[in-house]
């Protein structure tokens, strides 16, 4: 709970202001005064970047030849984002 005390001439207003920083995602009610609301919070969106479809073309050569190995690579998240791809062969 957080107060606040104000003094205003007869005649004069003012604004006061309550700042408050949620740690969880959820709805909130506030009360203030006999004055009702609510404010929701949601969590940010992230990227979620997904490697898929592996293909390898040839699937065989002579030694000395060249291979192409490729992936399909998508975001399916809610914001931009960066994803490390890594290809080994051994």
């Amino acid at each position: 709970m957080a107060q606040k005390t104000v003094y205003l001439a007869p005649g004069q207003s003012t604004e006061v202001a309550f700042e408050v920083t949620p740690t969880t995602a959820k709805s909130y009610s506030v009360s203030v005064d006999g004055l009702y609301g609510s404010f929701v919070v949601t969590t940010a969106p992230v990227a979620d970047i997904r490697v898929e479809d592996l293909e390898i073309n040839p699937s065989e050569v002579m030694v000395g030849e060249k291979v192409t190995i490729s992936v399909f690579v998508k975001n399916y998240g809610a914001a931009s984002g960066s994803r490390t791809i890594t290809c080994t062969v051994t």
